[in-house]
């Protein structure tokens, strides 16, 4: 088993961050807080936080940490790739 670095695990989760807020942004949805882009924006951002606190060269940790922030991307974008057309602004 090989370690992970944090920085690594650390940027995909701040790309999930990212892309889920793109997505809340787009959606608009009535309660902005109860959705799958809010949830995954404050999961994303916690898990850096305990990323950085706890990834320390155990590398079994660090690959769960890793395939964790792999998973979370991978939904992300497939949630992205159903979002609905932009409408042209009038």
């Amino acid at each position: 088993m090989f370690f992970i670095p944090t920085w690594v695990t650390n940027i995909v989760f701040l790309i999930t961050c990212w892309v889920s807020g793109f997505q809340h942004l787009r959606l608009r949805r009535p309660n902005p807080v109860t959705n799958l882009q809010f949830f995954m924006m404050a999961f994303s951002l916690i898990m850096i936080l305990i990323v950085a606190l706890y990834n320390r060269e155990n590398p079994w940790l660090s690959l769960a940490f890793f395939v964790l922030a792999i998973g979370c991307l991978s939904w992300m974008i497939r949630q992205l790739r159903m979002l609905p057309p932009m409408k042209p602004i009038e």
